[in-house]
């Protein structure tokens, strides 16, 4: 994992990365799990990448070990990028059973956000249920 600080901010990288030819990326954390439980404002960006460099590159990040407000991951398996979901507003988020797990392993108010999030798809299963056979990107509309 990388860290980079948005120098304008999330929403300045949000509407960076809306308007960049960059597809492969996914939202994850706070971001994301706003998309279905929204919690709080987030205070940080979690976008797993194939390729932090690019990425940062793409999006005017700046690199720093210190007061970070974006995390660049490169997924473990691949299936973090292939069963994202797009938006209605142009940001390409992790399914939301990802989105939850990397909120359980993240300190602070993720945990809580995790569980709110879970709340939302214990009743809402049949909105976020993708068949196994489907990969790739399929679209919904922000909570």
């Amino acid at each position: 994992m990388t860290r980079w600080i948005a120098p304008r901010g999330l929403d300045a990288l949000l509407d960076t990365i809306r308007t960049r030819a960059m597809a492969d990326y996914a939202m994850t954390g706070s971001v994301a799990a706003a998309t279905w439980a929204a919690y709080a404002p987030a205070r940080s960006a979690m976008i797993y990448v194939r390729n932090p460099l690019q990425a940062s590159a793409e999006w005017d990040l700046r690199a720093t070990d210190t007061g970070a407000n974006v995390l660049l991951a490169q997924p473990a398996y691949h299936v973090a990028l292939e069963r994202t979901i797009d938006r209605e507003d142009g940001v390409r988020v992790a399914a939301p059973t990802q989105v939850a797990a990397d909120l359980m392993t993240v300190p602070g108010r993720a945990p809580a956000e995790a569980e709110e999030l879970v709340e939302w798809m214990t009743h809402h299963e049949q909105l976020w249920r993708q068949p196994s056979s489907s990969v790739g990107p399929r679209s919904i509309r922000p909570a």
